[in-house]
């Protein structure tokens, strides 16, 4: 039996594992990211001096922390556009102000809490579900976001590979060649994808399992929307980076997206500590860990820490001025309360 999913992404098989299986094996392959994670931690470790680091934090140029916060604030009002291109592929129309509220705060939130789905699509149905939307409908706004992203990834990753493979042939220890052969056969792959979905509307067969795909039109905007948030996301990084570490700008943004991939499978809180191990192993020849691990840091605040604070005060604000939710259900019981005692 197949369910087309919004935008597409949905994959059906007929010998799919029971539910204890799949989550057995999601919660193998985290303890064993984690594991490997923790390892590396330990060698990366040994070149950490705190001093080093907080004196990069502290010397790092205003104007480059500026072009780095303009870089996230670019990323983050490219990422509302996930939930616009779901709206439009679904035909409902909202003002962009809830959108972008809704979609920005669910982001914000899930960057930094982790399960997307779960904490992401919570923020969605609390903001969506007043403007008159159907859970069903916003499940579908988190599937086609989800989609986007991976699709993103997957190509942009890809790309960096393709055209700049010695980091991530330094990190595994294989030949650039090899790398750049199998990013090869990911873009063939993608687009095949994309060709597929604009000659036939009927769900693509592969062995046992069923690809239900959008259009190509829809795919191609999942794809531009998707990669043009990671390359802001990455270049934001890069930016804080030691001039030193003479990385250029696609190689490194393949090690974010490699780093990014990691961080999510792992089910780790906001990626916190793993992204960080992937890219400081990727940079490890290009100069000193401190530099490094100080960019980090002030990636993240600008990246997570910020953007969560500033949707904490937008919900809290909307809570309170709203006539609907916990909030306003209080000062009403207030309200009754003191007419009572009155």
């Amino acid at each position: 039996m197949e369910d087309k999913a919004a935008g597409g992404g949905q994959v059906t098989g007929d010998g799919a594992k029971p539910n204890w299986m799949k989550r057995l094996t999601t919660l193998v392959t985290a303890l064993v990211l984690v594991g490997l994670v923790v390892l590396a931690i330990r060698h990366v470790a040994r070149d950490f001096r705190p001093a080093e680091v907080w004196a990069y934090v502290r010397l790092l140029p205003w104007a480059s922390v500026a072009q780095a916060a303009g870089l996230v604030a670019g990323a983050y009002l490219v990422m509302t556009l996930y939930d616009v291109s779901a709206l439009k592929y679904l035909g409902i129309k909202l003002p962009y102000r809830t959108v972008g509220f809704g979609s920005f705060a669910g982001y914000a939130i899930s960057n930094n809490v982790g399960f997307a789905v779960i904490s992401g699509g919570s923020v969605r149905y609390r903001v969506y579900s007043v403007a008159g939307l159907s859970a069903a409908d916003i499940a579908k706004i988190v599937v086609f976001s989800t989609t986007t992203f991976t699709l993103g990834i997957t190509f942009t990753g890809a790309l960096g590979v393709a055209i700049g493979p010695e980091v991530g042939a330094g990190l595994l220890n294989v030949p650039a060649w090899l790398l750049q052969g199998v990013a090869g056969l990911v873009l063939v792959g993608l687009g095949a994808m994309t060709v597929a979905a604009a000659v036939t509307h009927k769900p693509v067969r592969l062995w046992r399992w069923s690809f239900a795909l959008p259009s190509s039109g829809v795919m191609l905007s999942q794809i531009v929307i998707a990669s043009l948030e990671i390359l802001l996301s990455a270049a934001a990084l890069w930016t804080l980076l030691p001039p030193e570490t003479g990385v250029g700008f696609m190689e490194f943004t393949a090690l974010f997206c490699a780093g990014l991939a990691i961080a999510i499978v792992s089910h780790v809180p906001g990626g916190l500590g793993v992204f960080e191990t992937i890219l400081l192993l990727g940079l490890r020849d290009h100069g000193p860990a401190g530099g490094a691990i100080g960019a980090l840091l002030a990636y993240r605040f600008l990246y997570y820490v910020l953007p969560l604070v500033l949707a904490g005060i937008l919900l809290l604000t909307w809570e309170i001025r709203a006539d609907h939710g916990p909030v306003a259900a209080w000062r009403r019981w207030r309200a009754r309360k003191a007419g009572r005692s009155q």
